[in-house]
């Protein structure tokens, strides 16, 4: 579960769909790659523990880039302290069960989990943006989640704790996504980057004394490599908003399944099963039909607004 804070808008002027769609591809694949040092660390290593290094490495990236693109202090000011907190708490719960969750399953069965959370965004969108949500896009949350029954084949006695906290972690990352959203007029994307990481790093790494140990070079050297593929991730994907439409940037997430399947079976040796994949194709078509509705009703709005 891994993405930008808040999604940009485009600037006229900066558009580049070539370096745009790159940066999201390389993106998506170091966060990937994170996400295998994040299975191998948590063997060896209490969860909270992981977190707190990974968190430690991320923040490095992600403040050059703020002292690079405008300075540290107009990137990270914030005029909405309380959607920060709102926002690292769901981090919080929602990195948590993630990490979790790789501890006890294949990163490729955890990834078409987790590409529940634009289902979860359209369905919370209504209660907490008060946004209207028509018809179609309540039909493919709905078979969005027929799918994800299918990849927990109910009945079946494989529905299992880190199925769950994939879909906890989903349903809060969700949340605090559609909480940037409240706040995007006056907050960075770089500011809920930096609070949230730095609030995960502070609050886990303060249960280092009673869960923590002390990690031996070649961990520590897997935990910077980690963290700094998260911050690097970050910033590729926060400049690949900036040089393509959302609807361009944001499918290529679901090229994560890929290395998924890839880091999977040649590093731990999973092979996903077809019925994954049946539930997986019927998630991620849910979850594109949902950007392709949200993109044309945007166009509607932009097309009926006032020329400025």
């Amino acid at each position: 579960m891994s993405t930008v804070a808040a999604r940009p808008q485009t600037r006229q002027g900066e558009e580049n769909f070539p370096l745009g769609i790159a940066l999201a591809f390389v993106a998506f694949a170091l966060y990937s790659g994170m996400d295998v040092t994040i299975k191998l660390l948590t063997q060896h290593y209490a969860v909270p523990q992981v977190i707190a290094l990974n968190s430690l490495f991320a923040l490095g990236p992600i403040l050059a880039y703020a002292a690079l693109s405008g300075g540290l202090y107009n990137n990270l000011r914030t005029r909405r302290p309380l959607y920060h907190v709102i926002r690292a708490t769901c981090g919080l719960f929602s990195s948590f069960f993630a990490f979790w969750a790789y501890s006890r399953m294949p990163i490729a069965d955890a990834y078409a989990l987790a590409f529940t959370a634009p289902l979860f965004i359209t369905a919370l969108a209504v209660p907490i943006l008060k946004e209207p949500v028509g018809w179609r896009r309540w039909s493919a949350i709905a078979v969005g989640f027929v799918g994800v029954l299918i990849m927990l084949r109910p009945g079946s006695g494989l529905i299992n704790l880190g199925s769950l906290a994939v879909l906890a972690g989903a349903l809060f990352y969700s949340i605090g996504m559609l909480v940037t959203r409240l706040a995007r007029n006056t907050e960075t994307s770089v500011s809920f980057a930096f609070y949230a990481t730095l609030a995960s790093g502070t609050v886990f790494g303060a249960m280092l004394p009673w869960l923590g140990r002390t990690p031996t070079l070649h961990h520590l050297g897997l935990s910077a490599l980690g963290g700094t593929l998260c911050g690097v991730a970050f910033v590729c994907l926060l400049t690949a908003f900036r040089k393509v439409p959302a609807a361009v940037a944001a499918p290529f997430q679901y090229t994560q399944i890929i290395w998924g399947v890839m880091f999977g079976y040649f590093l731990f040796g999973d092979v996903p099963d077809r019925t994954l994949f049946i539930g997986l194709a019927i998630v991620v078509s849910s979850g594109l039909y949902i950007l392709y509705r949200e993109t044309v009703l945007g166009r509607q709005v932009t097309s009926r607004a006032p020329a400025e």
